[in-house]
C-alpha cells in the first residue's frame, strides 16, 4: 500500500450551484482544457487530478455536487472541502439566488479550514463565479450585483464563459486553489463504489502534463470538522 504522507499535498474543492450553470463542463475545462457541453447528474461525481499549485505537484479533488437536490443544504461536502466555488449562470436568476442562499449559510455558520492544514481556524476560501458570459443577450445578473455578493460574503468574484474556454475560468480556480494553505497532509478518501471514465492525459500552457479521473460518488467520507448547520428557515 502506497504511504499516503509519501504523496504529494491534496486540495479538496466543493463546487456547488443549481442544475444547468456549467459546474460538470467548468471542472472537465479546467482539468483537461475540453468542453463537454451540456450535462447533468443526479449523483456527486468526484474528479481527481495531479496539477501544479505555484511550482508544486498537488492532488486536487473535485467533488461536483448535484444540483438536483438545491432544497437540501450540502452540508456534508463543504465540510469535506477545503475550499468552496459556487457557480450560478449569468442568464439564471434563479442559480444566483440559490447560490446566495448558500454564501448566507456559510456566512451565519462559516466553515473553517480542515486541521489537515495544520491551521484550523483559518477561514475557508470562497470563489463565486457567473458562467455563460457568451449569453449576454439573455442576462438576467448584473455583473455588479455578483461582485456586490460576493462582496458582502468575502468571496472572490469572476464571470466567465466555459463554452467559450474564457481565461477568466482559470484564473478564478487557480486563485482560489492558491487561496488553500499548503502544505496539507493527505488523507484518505473511500466510496463504496468507483464508477466512471478515464478523463485522459492533457498538457496545460506551461507544458506540464495532467492526468486523472472522474468517479461517481454516491456519499462524501465523514467529515473532519464539526457539522455544519444549515440556516433557519
Amino acid at each position: 500500500m502506497r504511504d499516503e504522507r509519501a504523496g504529494p499535498p491534496r486540495v479538496r474543492i466543493a463546487v456547488i450551484g443549481s442544475s444547468r450553470v456549467g459546474k460538470s463542463a467548468l471542472i472537465v475545462r479546467y482539468l483537461t482544457r475540453r468542453y463537454i457541453g451540456e450535462y447533468h447528474s443526479n449523483t456527486d461525481l468526484l474528479y481527481k487530478q495531479t496539477v501544479p499549485i505555484n511550482g508544486m505537484p498537488v492532488e486536487l479533488e473535485v467533488i461536483d455536487v448535484s444540483g438536483s437536490n438545491t432544497d437540501k443544504f450540502p452540508a456534508e461536502q463543504i465540510q469535506w472541502a477545503d475550499a468552496c466555488l459556487l457557480v450560478y449562470s449569468v442568464t439564471d436568476r434563479s442559480s444566483f439566488e440559490y447560490a446566495t442562499e448558500v454564501l448566507n449559510t456559510l456566512k451565519k455558520n462559516p466553515p473553517h479550514g480542515s486541521p489537515a492544514h495544520g491551521a484550523p481556524s483559518a477561514a475557508m476560501p470562497l470563489a463565486l463565479l457567473g458562467n455563460k458570459t457568451d449569453l449576454d443577450h439573455l442576462r438576467q445578473v448584473p455583473t455588479k450585483e455578483g461582485q456586490a455578493m460576493s462582496q458582502a460574503h468575502g468571496a472572490s468574484f469572476s464571470e466567465a464563459s466555459v463554452a467559450d474556454n474564457s481565461g477568466d475560468l482559470y484564473r478564478c480556480v487557480d486563485r482560489l486553489l492558491a487561496d488553500v494553505r499548503l502544505p496539507q497532509r493527505t488523507r484518505k478518501f473511500s466510496v463504496t463504489k468507483m464508477l466512471g471514465s478515464l478523463i485522459g492525459t492533457t498538457t496545460n500552457s506551461s507544458g506540464t502534463s495532467r492526468s486523472g479521473s472522474v468517479v461517481a460518488c454516491p456519499r462524501v467520507p465523514a467529515p473532519s470538522r464539526p457539522p455544519l448547520a444549515a440556516a433557519a428557515p
